[in-house]
């Protein structure tokens, strides 16, 4: 061969070997991340956030300027509002108070009158809870007995509930978590074979379990009791509803929530008050009546959205749901999620948990951990008196649960594809990710 042919090809060599040096390999899972440089799945913009406030809402707030008066029982507005959603459950008589935890408060305080009269009467309830919820039992003078939960949905385990009842109990405070409608016929059949033993359902988060109608029997309950505040499902500020069939609880809620202006408009101080001043936030009351004829189209666009969403991302391992879809009252108020570290090869702990929420918060998803410690953690009177070592459910869930928060309207079927699609950026990285989920573990210990 010629010298210069020779010359030739060892530069067509060598000009091939340079183009595959510079030639870019495809980017790894984890580069494309978006907390790592990559581009977001979630485009900035595209959700809207609960509450999801709009021109109607100040139409609601002007009414109230307009009647002059920014208090009272019996506004106008905060009559027809408990007027208004007990016509929605289709069976419930409603009082409208201060706030959730009131409604709370307000029920346990009337279970404790007609419970046990011995001092030390109990409450059982779950140990997954928030503190808004728990508090109440203090303030009303009882004291909580914590069962574990089931980890299907996080709601209260009723068969270990059902061991926690005796004749010191004056009540079972069933929470329902994220949505999920928490029937459990069992422990209410319990409940009312005991013939004294009071029913107080936190039905804060889980609007729709009020409803009866569709051929749905109500639920057996004394007392339910319901959030306004602006993340729940009337979006209202602060406020709180009580429902209940029972005339006595609802004289005991005018009585012990007022100091004075009974709701018939006197002025009077009443002799028996426990002066805890509950008064609804009238303005507050006007939002929520305002979201009243459109609650059935909230809630099926929440499920609807709950649907697309479980459909995608029914396929990555390790990813659980915590509610069952089957259920026709779920109110989905966010989307309820558990990783199971074990079956994605991840050492057990929070450290899993928190990385995923991070990256995926870095994606743009709107997703967030709700407790990271038992609730007696967060209450002061009640501080390291229990182990949670004792519930290990709840220390699983504690550990590995969290939640996406904006399923509602007006978002749709495009912000949940986006949602999922960062969701499946993220699993596509967890292999590269295991390290540093190890030595975020090893951290922490």
């Amino acid at each position: 061969m010629l010298d210069v042919e020779k010359a030739m090809l060892l530069k067509d060599d060598t000009r091939s070997a340079a183009l595959a040096y510079a030639r870019p390999e495809a980017a790894s899972a984890k580069a494309q991340l978006a907390a790592f440089g990559g581009q977001r799945a979630v485009p900035e913009d595209l959700v809207v956030s609960w509450p999801a406030a709009h021109s109607g809402h100040l139409a609601a707030l002007n009414r109230v300027i307009r009647s002059g008066k920014y208090h009272r029982v019996n506004h106008p507005v905060v009559m027809a509002l408990e007027q208004d959603f007990a016509a929605w459950t289709g069976h419930w008589t409603v009082r409208a108070v201060s706030t959730g935890t009131a409604a709370i408060h307000v029920a346990l305080d009337y279970a404790r009158e007609q419970g046990p009269r011995q001092q030390g009467a109990k409450v059982v309830a779950a140990a997954l809870n928030w503190p808004g919820a728990i508090g109440p039992i203090a303030f009303a003078g009882l004291e909580p007995i914590f069962v574990d939960v089931v980890l299907e949905d996080a709601a209260i385990d009723p068969a270990a509930a059902i061991r926690a009842l005796s004749g010191d109990t004056a009540a079972v405070l069933i929470t329902h978590l994220f949505g999920n409608p928490v029937l459990v016929p069992e422990l209410r059949q319990a409940v009312r074979a005991t013939g004294r033993v009071r029913l107080v359902d936190d039905c804060a988060q889980s609007i729709a379990v009020t409803t009866s109608r569709d051929g749905e029997a109500p639920l057996d309950s004394d007392a339910l009791a319901l959030s306004g505040n602006g993340a729940k499902h009337l979006g209202a500020g602060e406020l709180g509803l009580l429902c209940t069939v029972d005339p006595g609880l609802i004289d005991h809620v005018d009585r012990v929530s007022l100091t004075s202006s009974a709701r018939n408009g006197e002025r009077v101080f009443s002799p028996m008050t426990a002066g805890y001043n509950y008064r609804p936030n009238v303005f507050s009351a006007s939002v929520a009546l305002s979201r009243l004829p459109e609650l059935d189209e909230q809630l099926a666009q929440r499920r609807q959205n709950a649907a697309v969403l479980g459909d995608r991302l029914a396929g990555l391992p390790g990813l659980l749901r915590l509610y069952d879809a089957a259920r026709p009252r779920n109110s989905f108020l966010n989307f309820p999620l558990r990783i199971d570290p074990a079956r994605l090869g991840l050492p057990p702990g929070p450290a899993a948990r928190d990385l995923i929420v991070e990256l995926l918060q870095a994606e743009g998803v709107p997703v967030w951990v709700w407790l990271r410690k038992p609730v007696w953690e967060h209450l002061p009177f009640w501080r390291d008196r229990w182990s949670l070592a004792d519930f290990p459910n709840t220390r699983t869930l504690l550990d590995t649960m969290f939640y996406l928060s904006e399923v509602a309207p007006p978002n749709d079927d495009t912000a949940m594809h986006a949602y999922a699609d960062a969701f499946e950026k993220v699993w596509s990285a967890l292999p590269e990710l295991r390290a540093e989920i190890a030595r975020r573990g090893t951290a922490t210990n």
